[in-house]
Order: C-alpha cells, then structure tokens, then sequence
C-alpha cells in the first residue's frame, strides 16, 4: 500500500510571525472601523490581510481574539509612555505629552477602533473583560505615575491618586468619542484646558516667601 504524506509546513522565524500577527491586526482593525464589529467579516479580513482563511486562523481563531491582539499590541506601547512618565521630573507635563499623542497625534482610524471595541464591550461579554482589562491597566499606570510625581515633587501630597486617574481617563474618552465622529475637532485646546485644571489641583503647593524683617 502506498502511502502518501503531506510535507510540514515549514516553521516561520518568529520575525516572521510576528509581522505576521502585524499584518493580520492592522488588516482587523481596518475591517472593524469600516464596516464595524459585527458587520466585518473573517473572510473581509483574510482579503484584507492577503491570505487564507486557514493561515489567518493558526494565529487569530476568531473575532475576539482579533481584538485582544489588537488591545494588546496597543497596551505594549502605552506601558512604555507611562515607564517614561514614571523616570519624568514633572510627571503631569508628561501626561499632557501623551494625552496630545494619543489624542491628537495617533491616526483618527486608531480612536474609532477603540470606540467600536468600547460599543461591543456592553453586549459582549469577551470583549468587556478586554475592555475592563484595558481600563483598569490605564487607571492603575496613571495612579503610579502621580505617585512617582508626589515622590519627586511635582505632585502634591495627600491626593487620591487612584481617583485623579479615573478622572483623566473619563477626560480621555470623552475627547477620543469626539474626535472619533467629528474628523474636524482639534482636541489641543480641551487638553491644555484639563491640563491646566489638573495643574492646579494637583500640582505642588508653592511655598510661601518669608517676608524680609
């Protein structure tokens, strides 16, 4: 009898797979903001990324996992913006940094994913534990952040920093929702307004000159 074998596939270095796994995010996110969550197919996808249905699936085996990979690559960045923030002098002018970057700098297409991740999150459970995930990353690096700021100086004593976060990140979804749907809005100016707001709640108290005797 004979027998025929299929030859391996041969592996990729994991160079390769990682642009890879790049090519099908970038390919997912596209998909997701033109034609929304729902409405974008895995084989829209496949098209988009340029390749097979079945070599897409040995990395993403569905839509979920599309979006967690993408929360993923896009928290990896984040981490390393507030490690800076952390080493920072003042850490609120690094803060106002990221906010323009995020908000202003990234590519709009960016903040329209994550408003469609944002919209899924409340009717499906897989991607409200990403979404939450997400939140309570962001929260918890911002609050280490203005620790590190009341430890250098550049941050009062005394504040809750736990809560400052939540604030910022309310900020942070209010002006990404906005820009998201309206291509014309320059988030700048509400920036340097919250900015200023936080400055002066939150920045060190300025001591008081000895008057000369």
């Amino acid at each position: 009898m004979n027998v025929h074998f299929i030859p391996a596939m041969p592996r990729l270095a994991p160079q390769s797979r990682a642009d890879r796994r790049t090519q099908i995010l970038d390919a997912a996110k596209t998909c997701f903001v033109r034609f929304g969550f729902h409405n974008a197919s895995m084989q829209q996808i496949c098209a988009a990324a340029g390749m097979s249905a079945g070599n897409l699936y040995r990395y993403f085996p569905s839509k979920d996992a599309l979006i967690e990979g993408i929360c993923e690559r896009d928290l990896g960045g984040a981490a390393e913006g507030f490690a800076e923030a952390r080493r920072a002098s003042d850490v609120l002018d690094v803060l106002e940094k990221m906010l323009v970057g995020y908000l202003w700098r990234r590519p709009r297409e960016d903040l329209c994913m994550w408003t469609e991740i944002s919209a899924e999150a409340a009717r499906n459970e897989a991607v409200n534990r990403i979404n939450r995930h997400i939140y309570d990353f962001i929260i918890k690096s911002v609050a280490d952040v203005l620790a590190q700021g009341i430890a250098n100086g550049s941050v009062r004593k005394g504040i809750d920093t736990h809560r400052q976060a939540t604030l910022l990140q309310a900020f942070f979804d209010g002006v990404m929702l906005r820009r998201a749907v309206m291509p014309e809005f320059d988030p700048r100016p509400a920036i340097r307004t919250m900015m200023a707001q936080v400055r002066g709640s939150l920045g060190p108290v300025a001591k008081k000159k000895s008057k000369p005797k």
